[in-house]
């Protein structure tokens, strides 16, 4: 007498779950990772162009009355908007200029051309 087999024998069957997790785990990753860089960008640019109209408000409310202090305020705050060429150029004229009000115990009044070097460089960065 023949036995019956009815009931195979257990058959492997192959099972991705585990790779699919875990490249589903790196595409999130990546993507958040990603969404972090973009914010943290947008937040770095929108620190510096806060910083940026901070340094020009205090330009260009500049106390002329003392014209030692007001000299160094323009060069300590000019550096800072002075960020293409063109407008380096003007800076660097405007800062030497202002060294005849610096250093010294008694300084004269500004003068109408250094005035107008000032007025250049604020309209320059102010675009």
């Amino acid at each position: 007498m023949e036995r019956l087999r009815d009931i195979r024998e257990l058959e492997k069957i192959d099972d991705i779950s585990f790779y699919l997790f875990v490249i589903s785990v790196i595409v999130i990753l990546t993507i958040l990772v990603l969404a972090a860089m973009k914010f943290y960008q947008l937040y770095r640019k929108r620190k510096r162009l806060d910083i940026r109209e901070r340094v020009l408000k205090r330009l260009k409310h500049v106390d002329f009355n003392d014209p030692k202090k007001a000299a160094y305020e323009i060069s300590k705050y000019g550096r800072y908007l002075a960020d293409d060429e063109r407008s380096q150029k003007i800076f660097q004229e405007l800062h030497e200029r202002m060294e005849k009000y610096k250093y010294k115990k008694e300084v004269a009044e500004f003068e109408s051309e250094d005035m107008k070097y000032y007025k250049m460089f604020l309209g320059m960065v102010d675009e």
